[in-house]
């Protein structure tokens, strides 16, 4: 189903507290906004996605909230804070779960790239930019033949 691919997504946006400097709170604070935008899936399965996020500063990164609608499927939502960790030098994205996941800052781009685990397994990787959002999945269900992909866009 599709449920892996916005698991994925959810999974690589989720709450962890931390400090961050002046220059990390900046950048930050750039993904600010009302970002919408549409994606498919494709491959043993094929849908179009329709997405909404909304990311709103707080004292530690930034809080967000998503709502997809997928064909045929009731509509997924999704919530979690982006925040940057002084003692580990890193940008950190926190599954509802417990899960860590590590970003990488390159220029004006932030990715999160993550293991899927669950009903589905593989990966999920997510670029963050002040312009747009890309969330890249590719999975594959226990016993299944066919993987799973689907990429998504999200603009202001």
């Amino acid at each position: 189903m599709i449920r892996p691919a916005l698991l994925a997504f959810a999974l690589a946006l989720a709450p962890v507290p931390a400090l961050a400097g002046a220059a990390e709170d900046a950048y930050l604070a750039k993904l600010v906004g009302i970002w919408t935008g549409a994606g498919k899936l494709t491959g043993g399965e094929t849908a179009a996605i329709d997405c909404r996020l909304t990311v709103r500063q707080v004292s530690a990164g930034v809080n967000f909230a998503a709502k997809c609608d997928v064909e045929d499927l009731p509509a997924q939502n999704f919530s979690g804070v982006i925040s940057y960790n002084d003692g580990t030098k890193k940008y950190e994205a926190k599954s509802p779960g417990g899960d860590i996941t590590i970003g990488t800052r390159s220029g004006s781009t932030l990715t999160f790239t993550g293991k899927v685990k669950g009903i589905a397994e593989g990966t999920s990787t997510m670029k963050l930019s002040p312009s747009r959002i890309i969330v890249a999945t590719d999975v594959r269900r226990p016993g299944g033949t066919a993987d799973i992909k689907s990429t998504l866009e999200l603009k202001r």
